[in-house]
């Protein structure tokens, strides 16, 4: 698509109106993967927005970001007026509110709007920052250079999710794509505080939303968009207070209608296990476990908080209750690793695999025990 469009001279513009982005008064990016940056400067090029935001002036959009990565901001700072850090939802309509305040009064200069952005809370304008490094390129300071601006800026925490309706009503791709599926959030931040997880870190504090709520934007999102499967999206979905309540709600409101109820993110354990055998009546997929370390040290290291005998005993449990797939994540390269750490990942795939053989009777078995690692 990229080729094709330089090929002809189109720059890249949006979905729904077909505006070039240099229409727009901003535009916004979410950084979800580091790996995904050079996409920011390959859309910017496509849109003819020069790169750096010290080349910008008036006539161009705000470039603004936000999302988990923005939590830090400095490898991408230089090509943003605006970074967002934390929690977007109150924070966007306050910066969109300055945009168009400005244009109403009009000759409102690019730094004067930045400086009223500025004191939205949790807002960081890398332009009114110095920042200086040490000999091996860890930063140092981060200093201000305007009168007024914060020194030190705090993310923005949502209190209550109740307060914020997602969008029910957007865009289905007529392609299929990874994703094909509604989502809803039902628990946002995670209780577990794995060491190497960014995500538990940025999403904390743990806040849950209103079961009946949810059951509303699950009937509205899967109404108005038409697809087939409905995501319980949450760092750890069976941490939710009301997650039986739920899924009995969407099983009943939607038996019949071919609609799939996919839950992303489970501890492997006997409740867990119950709401997955509801789910997955008809067709049992894979179940997911994450040890993320093949060795118990290396779990503890990461502060993991799963035993080799937990494992066991969840994967035990879902053969014994039909499954004869399970997927294992685990990570290479985590920090005091060795070559034993390593080894220790297949012999626990072994060790688990032999498990469905010693609890499933033969005349029981749903084909071959597969296991992905």
């Amino acid at each position: 698509m990229k080729a094709e469009m330089e090929r002809l001279g189109l720059p890249l513009y949006t979905m729904e109106s077909k505006d070039p982005l240099t229409a727009f008064d901003a535009v916004g990016f979410t950084l979800q993967y580091e790996l995904s940056y050079t996409n920011i400067l390959a859309m910017l090029d496509l849109a003819g927005i020069p790169f750096y935001s010290k080349d910008r002036d008036e006539r161009w959009p705000l470039i603004v970001a936000g999302g988990p990565c923005a939590c830090n901001a400095e490898p991408i700072a230089d090509f943003f007026d605006v970074i967002q850090l934390g929690e977007g939802e109150n924070q966007l309509p306050g910066i969109c509110a300055e945009i168009e305040k400005a244009k109403k009064e009009g000759g409102v200069s690019k730094k004067e709007l930045l400086l009223r952005i500025a004191k939205i809370p949790g807002v960081y304008i890398p332009a009114f920052y110095d920042v200086t490094y040490q000999e091996d390129g860890r930063i140092e300071a981060i200093t201000p250079n305007e009168p007024g601006i914060p020194a030190k800026i705090t993310k923005a925490i949502i209190k209550d999710l109740n307060e914020f309706t997602p969008p029910t009503n957007f865009v289905v791709p007529m392609v299929g794509a990874i994703q094909d599926r509604a989502s809803i959030e039902v628990l946002r931040g995670c209780v577990r505080g794995c060491r190497f997880c960014q995500a538990g870190m940025v999403y904390r504090p743990t806040r849950e939303k209103d079961v009946e709520r949810l059951k509303k934007l699950a009937y509205q999102m899967l109404k108005s968009t038409g697809h087939e499967e409905i995501s319980l999206s949450s760092l750890s979905s069976s941490d939710y207070s009301q997650l039986q309540e739920l899924v009995t709600f969407l099983i009943e409101e939607f038996k019949g209608k071919g609609v799939n109820i996919s839950l992303p993110s489970l501890r492997i354990d006997a409740f867990s296990l119950d709401v997955m055998g509801k789910v997955q009546d008809i067709k049992k997929s894979s179940l997911t476990f994450a040890p993320e370390a093949g060795s118990q040290r290396l779990r503890d290291v990461i502060n993991k908080g799963l035993t080799k005998e937990v494992i066991l005993e969840g994967a035990g449990m879902a053969f014994e209750g039909g499954w004869n797939k399970v997927k294992l994540y685990f990570m290479l390269g985590l920090p005091t690793e060795t070559e034993e750490d390593m080894k220790a990942i297949p012999e626990l795939a072994n060790e688990i695999a032999a498990l469905y053989y010693d609890t499933v009777p033969k005349e029981q078995r749903n084909g071959k025990c597969q296991i992905t690692i």
